[in-house]
């Protein structure tokens, strides 16, 4: 259990940086754009916002999930079965796949079984 936590904590951290990656190249790609089309630059402003947006959105969802499986994996090395436990549900691994990659996600789908068992 112990090793499919750290596989999706370490899987999810590196979405994080993804994101911060991926943010930074579109924003600065956006902010050369808008000062080259002079007519254009409030729709490109707009859209620049409204594209952050829905960064913004799946980056702090992409922090709960990593979060999460962070406290999963010290309650797993702690053995402190009750709240591994109570942290352990299908939603959350859906909501990782979704957010956090494939990696994280089958992870906890592996680990999910196990931790019902104990």
């Amino acid at each position: 259990i112990r090793t499919e936590l750290l596989v999706g904590l370490i899987f999810a951290i590196l979405a994080l940086l993804g994101f911060i990656i991926a943010a930074i190249v579109y924003f600065a790609e956006g902010a050369i754009i808008s000062s080259m089309a002079p007519y254009g630059a409030a729709v490109a402003a707009g859209y620049l916002i409204g594209v952050g947006i829905i960064f913004l959105i799946m980056f702090a969802v992409s922090i709960i999930v990593t979060i999460r499986i962070y406290r999963m994996y010290k309650a797993a090395n702690s053995g402190d079965i009750a709240s591994l436990k109570s942290m352990n549900s299908l939603g959350w691994a859906i909501i990782a796949l979704i957010f956090s990659g494939l990696i994280p996600g089958i992870m906890l789908l592996i680990a999910h079984g196990p931790i019902q068992q104990l």
